[in-house]
């Protein structure tokens, strides 16, 4: 089943405040229940046989990464059913030619998730990233919590201990109370760094799964990695002017074409560079 939404239909949370009717109200009389499980059209899934203790948003910042969308979701929705965790899939695309802009995809996701329920925590996943081990979990403890402990492709090590990418939760008030992700990155690299600093700054720091409980298999196959972002040297050097007027409190995008799946949420956007009145001294890039 494929469902268009007409997304001016409900209220956006960057924009009004909250509608009193979520889109999850409005789905309710599509409900399935499969096995232990009941299922909301779109990916939205509540175990039946206990009272789940959170509410999991798996936000999945994406573009032309179509063979490895069916790899990742034939093992995720398993692991999380094995979890009995409720969670929705949001699978999140950058709707246009632009240099990708992975952290700006987390703020929309983030905002656009939030019109269908309340939930309680957010993991930013890479589509390409697949966990090994049921052990992994990811209800919403220990948060912020960088669920990756390494990878296939680092040997199972991380690349540096402050790394805080691929695989990342956190949730909803601590998202709001960093002003959410940086808008400023297009293009490879810089944007978990200047995450990761925006989650000291207000006083938190990480934790992470025991050794092999917290290892992935990076998906090998249409590995394409998008071009580096030539600015992200300088763009990190200064997070600190921007970090309190670049993200959830300055972001602008056209309204999404928002489509159900029966495993996922598509959220297409068409997100481009916002203007952002900050000075910056002479920094080289790279």
């Amino acid at each position: 089943m494929n469902l268009r939404l007409n997304v001016n239909l409900f209220n956006r949370r960057h924009k009004r405040d909250y509608s009193p009717l979520t889109i999850e109200d409005i789905l309710l009389p599509s409900i399935l229940y499969v096995k232990d499980y009941l299922y909301i059209p779109g990916g939205h899934w509540k175990p039946t046989d206990c009272l789940p203790r959170w509410k999991v948003a798996i936000i999945i910042p994406f573009r032309d990464r179509y063979s490895h969308l069916p790899i990742f979701l034939k093992h995720i929705i398993p692991m999380l059913h094995r979890q009995k965790l409720e969670f929705g899939i949001f699978v999140i695309e950058q709707d246009n030619m632009l240099l990708f802009n992975r952290a700006m995809l987390l703020n929309v996701g983030f905002l656009e998730s939030l019109n269908f329920t309340k939930w309680d925590c957010f993991i930013y996943h890479d589509v390409d990233h697949v966990p090994y081990n049921d052990g992994n979990y990811y209800g919403c403890i220990g948060m912020p919590r960088h669920f990756i402990t390494g990878a296939d492709r680092w040997g199972y090590k991380l690349q540096y201990n402050s790394f805080f990418g691929a695989v990342t939760g956190m949730t909803r008030g601590q998202i709001f109370e960093m002003n959410g992700f940086p808008n400023v990155y297009w293009g490879w690299g810089g944007e978990d760094d200047d995450i990761w600093q925006r989650v000291k700054s207000i006083g938190y720091t990480k934790t992470r799964p025991r050794s092999y409980i917290g290892w992935y298999d990076v998906i090998k196959q249409d590995h394409k990695s998008a071009p580096h972002n030539k600015e992200r040297v300088a763009s990190l050097k200064y997070w600190k002017k921007r970090h309190l007027i670049d993200g959830l409190n300055n972001i602008v995008y056209d309204e999404p074409i928002i489509t159900l799946y029966s495993l996922y949420t598509n959220i297409a956007v068409n997100i481009q560079k916002l203007n952002i009145d900050i000075e910056y001294e002479d920094y080289p890039t790279d």
